[in-house]
């Protein structure tokens, strides 16, 4: 056995300015450990998982009802947000709704301003992506669209159909 492990030492706290007789191992230890203050326990609870992850879904709830900006294209636009149904122009969730002319035409819708009232306000199955889309139930959760947006969609669904998606 080490002198230094049997040898017991006086330490005096450099934060509570109490003294323990300790060994030298342990006199270190308790010398380097921080201060534990209402300010570091607050700082170790926003750091904490749980903390971050209820952030993070409160920062995701928030930007999920705000309106989207204005993208680059209206090509741009159909691809993330319609094309995960209406692919190349056809609809996964309902066959006889496609973007095709002769369903578009077949269902009564015949110019971009009818296209343009159910992607504001949704119609069947499909959800409305407007700013005011009304009722909750028949609008996305996701982002809203900005008025421009949807027209942008709607004159870019005509100009596809009219070339038959190709």
């Amino acid at each position: 056995m080490s002198l230094a492990s049997t040898t017991k030492v006086t330490v005096r706290c450099p934060h509570t300015g109490r003294t323990d007789r300790r060994g030298p191992v342990a006199a270190l230890n308790v010398a380097s450990e921080p201060r534990r203050t209402r300010k570091t326990r607050v700082q170790s609870a926003a750091t904490s998982p749980i903390v971050q992850s209820a952030a993070a879904v409160l920062a995701f709830a928030l930007n999920a009802s705000a309106v989207h900006p204005a993208f680059a294209s209206s090509e741009e636009l159909f691809t993330k947000t319609c094309a995960g149904c209406h692919a190349a122009g056809g609809n996964i969730v309902q066959a006889g709704a496609t973007l095709f002319p002769d369903d578009l035409k077949r269902n009564g819708i015949d110019d971009a301003a009818r296209v343009y009232d159910i992607i504001y306000g949704g119609k069947g199955k499909m959800p409305g992506y407007g700013e005011g889309c009304a009722p909750k139930g028949q609008c996305t959760f996701g982002a809203r669209l900005a008025d421009e947006d949807v027209k942008g969609l709607a004159e870019y669904v005509i100009e596809r159909s009219a070339a038959e998606w190709k």
